[in-house]
């Protein structure tokens, strides 16, 4: 194996106690942002700093073109792992025909395999003509950058992952200029043009196996993409550590998800019950679909709320607690940091999302110390039924610029979603799950995939003949399917039947 060694200088982690970093951030004025318990971890596993043993492949599996009905989203990519796809290969294509049936987009799957970060990168720009974002299955290789981290006080070089090079297809130019394997240098516009999302359960040690975890994970987001998660489109969460509560933007700029009046706030000095077990009742309470929570943390644990000593919330107790809502906005340092997984704790966003016992399909947050910040862009994107993909582009392009590009760099660039980005929180089947459908002939103005989901019956009943056209993909997916008179499925054609149903799953 060719490995490439990173030297870097490497100080005692000091405690500030009431020393904290003070930076300007658009009209605010951020005092005590940062303390110890926020240190980005020490340089992770060598695999993410080594190239791989064997030789890259990259095979299309699948390809569904763009349907007639296609609306918010054109074309989505997903990249598997091949180890992952030999396992799972009925799971991964069912969640490309689900993204296909809600958004009509074309989904192109590729498999991967002894990727680096330059083979992933130049796979997606081959993509890029109408690409709107791309999803990782798997442990796909980062891009790690490193700098002086102007934000740190006592750490003067940080290495994270870095998904925002994936994101940007045009005019960043990105270096390693000591050809070390990892970036340390960007020049652009910062803005970029894609969304990527990572669903990869291999970092999450002890708690959950990769196979059994995606498996897991992958089963509930069906049922979310076909009805079985009831959503109330209605109330979300912010929840404030105490050296952030005087700032307007953490405790209110939720308010654009669901509107004003719809959505309960909480900090230290408002709120008498503050503190983990609160906290930890809250997310585990269907009242809220969507969840912000500010706090000092690293990647393992979120630090106490209120400034006391105690009640750390470790990333297995929420693994273990339970989690109703669906989605996650964490202003918390290095939550996303999946490269750090331990065998106790995984890491905190795959704690939130990867259990058997939660409901979520996302997390927004960083694979450093910084964050989202302001936030009201995000939440505009996302109350307009945007994906959380589409709204962390558009927070990017629409984000107030800052004065200090180093600042930019070392506050933003480790932003990345960990679950499905094309999760969206007013998900609704109610309009589209017919209770019953009677097909009388094949449609053959569908793409290559025609999905029929009904929550009572599907019948069939074809006047001269029902025949599926020569490679395409017929899913009936319905309680009750019944086929009539002549049915044809040739050669090279598919039929499935399954036989969840839909669900009309929203609160009106």
């Amino acid at each position: 194996m060719k490995k490439f060694i990173l030297i870097a200088l490497l100080l005692e982690v000091i405690c500030f106690n009431n020393t904290f970093a003070q930076i300007g951030i658009g009209n605010d004025t951020l005092a005590r942002l940062f303390n110890a318990y926020d240190m980005i971890p020490p340089i992770d596993d060598e695999r993410y700093f080594t190239f791989p043993e064997g030789t890259y492949t990259h095979t299309q599996i699948m390809n569904i073109p763009e349907s007639n009905n296609s609306n918010t989203l054109h074309k989505v990519l997903v990249i598997v792992k091949s180890n992952l796809y030999d396992n799972l290969s009925e799971e991964i294509q069912r969640y490309a025909y689900d993204i296909h049936y809600v958004y009509g987009c074309s989904v192109i799957m590729e498999q991967v395999d002894y990727e680096t970060y330059q083979d992933i990168k130049n796979l997606i720009i081959s993509y890029q003509n109408n690409l709107d974002g791309c999803v990782f299955l798997g442990d796909i290789v980062p891009a790690m950058y490193k700098a002086v981290d102007v934000i740190l006080e006592g750490t003067p070089i940080s290495t994270w992952p870095c998904d925002l090079y994936y994101m940007d297809l045009s005019g960043g130019l990105w270096q390693d200029a000591d050809h070390d394997n990892i970036l340390d240098n960007y020049s652009g516009d910062m803005k970029p043009e894609i969304f990527i999302g990572r669903i990869s359960t291999a970092n999450m040690g002890s708690l959950i196996g990769e196979i059994e975890g995606m498996r897991c994970f992958l089963d509930k987001n069906h049922k979310f993409w076909i009805g079985h998660r009831q959503v109330n489109k209605g109330l979300g969460l912010a929840y404030t550590n105490h050296d952030w509560q005087g700032f307007n933007a953490f405790r209110h700029d939720i308010s654009s998800l669901y509107g004003n009046g719809n959505y309960e706030s909480y900090w230290p000095n408002n709120h008498a019950t503050f503190g983990k077990a609160d906290y930890l009742n809250r997310i585990n309470d269907e009242t809220y679909e969507f969840v912000q929570l500010a706090s000092h943390s690293s990647y393992t644990s979120h630090h106490p709320f209120d400034g006391s000593t105690g009640n750390c919330i470790y990333g297995h107790e929420i693994f273990s607690n339970g989690v109703k809502s669906l989605g996650f906005n964490l202003f918390c340092c290095s939550a996303c940091r999946w490269i750090s997984g331990t065998s106790t704790d995984g890491f905190l966003a795959g704690d939130y999302i990867y259990s058997p016992n939660s409901d979520a399909l996302a997390v927004v947050g960083s694979t450093k110390p910084g964050g989202m910040y302001p936030f009201s862009a995000f939440y505009t994107s996302l109350g307009q039924g945007k994906t959380i993909g589409q709204a962390l582009v558009y927070w990017w392009q629409n984000r107030i610029p800052y004065s200090n590009n180093s600042v930019e760099l070392c506050w933003n660039f480790g932003l990345t979603i960990i679950g499905d980005p094309l999760a969206n929180f007013y998900h609704c089947t109610n309009a589209t799950c017919m209770d019953q459908i009677t097909l009388s002939s094949y449609d053959s103005s569908n793409s290559p995939v025609s999905y029929y989901l009904t929550s009572e019956k599907i019948t069939v009943s074809p006047t001269n003949s029902y025949t599926i056209l020569n490679n395409d993909h017929c899913i009936f997916n319905s309680p009750t399917v019944e086929i009539n008179g002549a049915f044809c499925c040739p050669l090279g054609s598919s039929l499935e039947i399954l036989n969840e149903g839909c669900m009309q799953n929203c609160d009106e």
